[in-house]
């Protein structure tokens, strides 16, 4: 919240001095925790897919759900396999994640409306499928860095 209030003034000072100013707000969305409340959301309402849970507080959700990953290593894992599964474009986890997100943007709406803050949020999902053509240009130009598995850039 902080960053997207600092971000909300910046913008509106260089909109003020007369600058066009693209109000995009990254979210992650994309990462471990999802992978973890995507796997406390199947074993809490395992029918989620047909019929929407009532999950009214997400962030006592997301605390559950990061005490069962810190504490229980069989939901670690399953939590980082639904990360995989996700980002693969698995159509019933894509569903969890869609419902978290939309529960989450929800809330963040409410704040951003009392604050008067105007923006497009885009998630890291949003550049999914363009990293797909990027990172071999990226590795064919030399300009990618292996480090334990992943490519990096600096």
């Amino acid at each position: 919240l902080r960053s997207t209030i600092i971000g909300d003034v910046i913008s509106t000072l260089l909109e003020f001095l007369g600058h066009e100013v693209f109000r995009v707000n990254h979210l992650g969305d994309w990462g471990t925790q999802f992978g973890m409340l995507i796997a406390h959301l199947e074993d809490t309402f395992p029918n989620y897919i047909a019929e929407s849970p009532p999950i009214e507080d997400l962030q006592s959700f997301y605390k559950e759900s990061k005490k069962r990953f810190d504490t229980e290593p069989d939901f670690k894992k399953r939590a980082y396999v639904r990360v995989v599964e996700l980002q693969g474009g698995k159509k019933d986890i894509i569903q969890g994640w869609q419902l978290i997100c939309d529960i989450s943007l929800r809330e963040f709406n409410k704040i951003y409306e009392r604050l008067n803050i105007v923006l497009d949020p885009v998630g890291e999902s949003f550049y999914q499928e363009k990293m797909e053509t990027l990172v071999p240009q990226l590795e064919a130009e030399g300009k990618l860095t292996a480090s334990d598995g992943c490519k990096l850039i600096f």
